[in-house]
């Protein structure tokens, strides 16, 4: 090839510059994911070794230990309720007309709450004098006997019974003198015999009825007028209680809980099932001076519970004040669904904040030591069960100090209701690890769960 065509074909050669940046800039994004992928895997790798791991707290619960003062055997949560509450209501339907109370009141046994209207019961109490007086009088005449104007009346009605027949048989001889001359007629001394007939049984009509006259009323006559008077007299004792229904009384001394009739409303004897029309309740009440704190007790713990042991009642918005009580109800049969027995104590001494239906905790209390070996000030410390781990085969709880968990060793007592106990290791003041995760270790970084 000569010089100039060399030349011709090397001058059409040239370097296609946009292939050169598009190659540029590839490379560059390569470069930029490769780093991109190394920043999160060290952001990663910092996750893992340093970053806070977010955990569940726990705080120490202490107990502290009175003189005289037994040891907590188990604790269970329940409501105060009232150790006698009285539905009050009405015996009678009717319509309210006064209502005496309000609710909160204070009111005593036989106080008048409600009256329900009367004037149906009225009107049945005089109808019913009314009968008992008829039959008493009745009662009292067949007692006494007939009057002496009585049997005079029957005595001259007798007589004059007598002088009829007398008469009639004078007649009836005539005629038959006569009828044997044949100067009567047959029909003449047939009517001659049936008047004597008459006349002789109006004399043993009057002279029975004289002799019953001087006997007076039979025995079995008096007995059923007497029937009849206790009868009435049974009415009249029913209508005067119906009466009585009308004024509703406090059966018990107590408070007034709940007030369920208004006046105007209409109550009943009978409960017909919803929230409206008439009312078979009035009110409720209960002693409020008289407590109980009821608790369903887990089965397994029954053995530790008894008649007559002692507890301490804390309510709920005031844990800080404890109530002295005793076991005062055991229910005979066990809840099959919840593995539960039912158990009631009794407040002994209530004050004002221990109301109906507010939540409580009874710690049930095992036999107080002797006086000389006891410990007064001495505080128990409990710990949550989710709180413990082993840690080389004793037992251990992470502490959280600093915002790290710091694994301290502990000595574990009895078990209870409130988790368990700690004999040594810990103070009181920790907050602590609750369900440790398997990532945790000493010193880790940690952070409360949200």
């Amino acid at each position: 090839m000569s010089n100039s065509s060399l030349d011709s074909q090397l001058g059409k050669l040239h370097i296609d510059k946009s292939r050169k940046r598009v190659r540029r800039s590839r490379g560059r994004w390569l470069w930029l994911f490769a780093a991109v992928a190394v920043a999160l895997a060290c952001w990663g790798t910092y996750q893992a070794a340093f970053a806070p791991i977010p955990v569940q707290t726990a705080r120490v619960e202490v107990e502290s230990a009175e003189a005289g003062r037994g040891p907590a055997l188990v604790t269970a949560s329940g409501y105060v309720v009232p150790r006698r509450k009285v539905e009050v209501s009405s015996k009678i339907m009717g319509r309210v007309v006064e209502v005496n109370v309000r609710r909160g009141d204070i009111v005593n046994e036989g106080d008048v709450v409600m009256r329900i209207e009367d004037a149906d019961f009225q009107a049945r109490v005089l109808s019913s004098e009314a009968q008992v007086a008829s039959l008493r009088a009745r009662l009292a005449e067949l007692k006494a006997g007939s009057r002496p104007q009585e049997i005079t009346a029957a005595d001259a009605a007798l007589a004059s019974a007598e002088a009829t027949l007398r008469n009639a048989e004078v007649k009836l001889r005539r005629q038959e003198a006569l009828a044997q001359r044949g100067a009567v007629a047959k029909e003449d001394l047939d009517l001659a015999r049936t008047a004597y007939d008459v006349a002789k049984a109006e004399v043993d009509t009057n002279r029975s009825n004289a002799q019953l006259v001087r006997i007076g009323p039979r025995q079995e006559q008096i007995q059923a007028a007497e029937a009849q008077l206790r009868v009435a007299e049974a009415n009249l004792e029913l209508a005067r209680t119906e009466l009585e229904y009308t004024v509703i009384r406090a059966p018990i001394t107590g408070t007034v809980l709940e007030k369920l009739a208004e006046q105007g409303e209409l109550v009943t004897n009978t409960n017909f099932g919803g929230t409206r029309g008439a009312k078979s309740s009035v009110l409720s009440m209960a002693d409020l001076g008289d407590l109980q704190v009821e608790v369903d007790l887990n089965e397994i713990e029954l053995p530790k519970v008894k008649l007559g042991q002692k507890v301490e009642i804390r309510l709920d918005f005031s844990p800080e004040r404890a109530y002295a009580g005793e076991v005062d109800e055991i229910a005979p049969q066990a809840d099959r669904q919840k593995g539960t027995i039912q158990v009631k104590a009794r407040v002994i001494a209530p004050d004002e904040l221990v109301v109906p239906e507010v939540n409580a905790r009874v710690t049930f209390l095992g036999a107080a030591m002797p006086a000389a070996s006891s410990e007064p000030g001495r505080r128990r410390l409990w710990i949550p069960r989710s709180a413990i781990y082993e840690s080389d085969g004793d037992p251990a709880v992470y502490c959280i100090e600093g915002g790290k968990a710091v694994s301290r060793r502990v000595t574990a007592g009895v078990e209870g209701e409130r988790g368990i106990e700690v004999l040594e290791g810990l103070s009181g003041d920790e907050t602590l690890v609750a369900n440790p995760p398997e990532s945790l270790r000493d010193g880790s970084t940690v952070i409360a769960a949200q």
